[in-house]
């Protein structure tokens, strides 16, 4: 079990990030008590930096976010020497990080455990996702709730994954509706390519063709390969939208580009009928599908904060 540090500890780290309060904390330090406190600032602003996820809000802004698969093996002795230090359930969750890319599951989940315990949001998401994996869905599900009520993105995209395909729950359109846009809002291009495919696919909501366009165009902006893709088929059969092959073998191009095989195939074969992609012009771009397009700023969640579930 990861232990827990001491009241003076807590109290160091409630004065990080904070360079008036360290010297006012330090002038009654001898050099060795001293040397302890800049040592522990410095692991935590490590632990921060090697193992900080851009899902969590709450870390220390001033290091840009590590995606799991860079983050670096040393970050497991720093982020756990952090935690130890300070008991901060920050360094916990990213300690659970740093051993989920060193393939430690189960000290992973210990280390998420204890941020959950810490009321640490974002880790509620990874601890979420482990239960899930050793069948407590309800757990999950829970776990995903809670995080997403307090505005954590990919809890929120988690959410509507799990009212869609009935995770831990009963499957509930609207409901999947309402987190996907939450997570959208939240600058999610996933979030946003699911809702497209909600209304074009029209099983859990009503179909609507030309809601779903204005959806998948918005996922494209932001990236999505494959809302590039669905939009390209759209276009190619005149599906919502007025059939425009130099359009779906733009759509096909940019997906091309990201490197999907799919979108490189429907180009070449768009290609072998004489259809090639013509570049739009800068205000054609800006309105790539005319007056359905959703902009980013257009959409506003469902009431001005989350409601419980």
């Amino acid at each position: 079990m990861i232990s827990r540090s001491n009241k003076v500890n807590r109290m160091i780290t409630l004065a990080t990030g904070s360079a008036v309060a360290l010297c006012m904390l330090t002038v009654s330090l001898n050099a060795e008590q001293r040397a302890k406190v800049e040592n522990t600032a410095a692991l935590q602003s490590d632990c921060d930096r090697m193992a900080g996820s851009v899902y969590d809000t709450d870390r220390n802004l001033s290091f840009a976010p590590v995606d799991i698969d860079n983050i670096d093996v040393q970050a497991v002795g720093v982020c756990r020497t952090a935690f130890e230090a300070t008991g901060n359930p920050r360094f916990a969750y990213q300690l659970g990080r740093a051993l989920n890319k060193a393939q430690e599951p189960d000290e992973a989940m210990a280390a998420y455990e204890a941020a959950v315990d810490g009321g640490y949001s974002a880790a509620k998401v990874n601890f979420g996702m482990l239960m899930g994996r050793i069948g407590d869905v309800q757990a999950e599900f829970r776990l995903y709730s809670e995080a997403a009520t307090s505005g954590n993105v990919l809890a929120q995209y988690n959410l509507g994954v799990a009212y869609r395909d009935g995770l831990g729950t009963d499957a509930d359109g609207q409901q999947a509706l309402k987190w996907f846009e939450e997570a959208a809002v939240g600058g999610d291009d996933t979030a946003a390519f699911n809702i497209g495919a909600m209304y074009d696919d029209g099983k859990l909501i009503p179909e609507d063709n030309q809601t779903a366009i204005a959806w998948y165009d918005l996922a494209a902006q932001r990236g999505s390969t494959d809302a590039m893709i669905n939009l390209g088929l759209m276009y190619e059969n005149g599906e919502g939208i007025a059939a425009n092959p130099e359009r779906a073998a733009e759509m096909f191009r940019a997906a091309a580009d990201k490197g999907d095989v799919f979108g490189a195939y429907k180009l070449a074969q768009l290609g072998e009928h004489g259809v090639t992609p013509q570049a739009p012009q800068q205000d054609e771009m800006a309105e790539s599908v005319n007056t359905l397009v959703l902009k980013q700023g257009d959409v506003e969640p469902f009431g001005n904060k989350p409601k419980d579930i």
